[in-house]
């Protein structure tokens, strides 16, 4: 549709599927409930979404062990268990996982297990982080400054 954009692409087998958006909204959901559907359709609503907040990140969950590390504008960072993300039916607005501002967007999240580590790409700098580095929090923890003087623009998981 006019205005749509892709936010990623994963390969799913029924798993479940925690979207976050941008306002700090986030959605879990199974995924065997969309219907397989050709490439030339539009798809199905995986969150609705707030004025003006956009996805930034699918994430399918392969172990419940995982957690969501979250990440923001500023260079705060956060983990959140799976079990504060109830599951949902798609299509609903959500739960808040980060209270987001117009000046502190989330801008990535990526689900990890403890062998995990993070690349925060940042404006100066980037810094590498191990999983146990990041604060393990609630949905409404604050998190703390993961990266001083700069903002993260994307986060990758290695």
């Amino acid at each position: 549709k006019e205005g749509d954009s892709l936010a990623n692409v994963t390969f799913l087998k029924d798993e479940d599927m925690i979207v976050i958006t941008e306002q700090g909204f986030s959605i879990h959901f199974s995924t065997a409930e969309i219907s397989p559907i050709g490439r030339v359709t539009s798809g199905v609503r995986a969150i609705k979404l707030m004025d003006g907040d956009r996805i930034v990140v699918g994430l399918p969950i392969h172990k419940d062990t995982d957690e969501i590390a979250l990440f923001l504008s500023n260079g705060v960072g956060k983990k959140v268990p799976l079990s504060e993300y109830p599951l949902q039916a798609r299509g609903g607005k959500g739960v808040i996982t980060y209270k987001a501002s117009p000046d502190n967007r989330v801008v990535g999240a990526a689900m990890v297990d403890e062998k995990d580590n993070l690349l925060l790409i940042g404006n100066p700098n980037s810094i590498y982080k191990k999983k146990k580095e990041v604060p393990s929090l609630t949905r409404v923890g604050l998190g703390n400054i993961m990266i001083k003087n700069s903002h993260i623009l994307s986060v990758v998981k290695l």
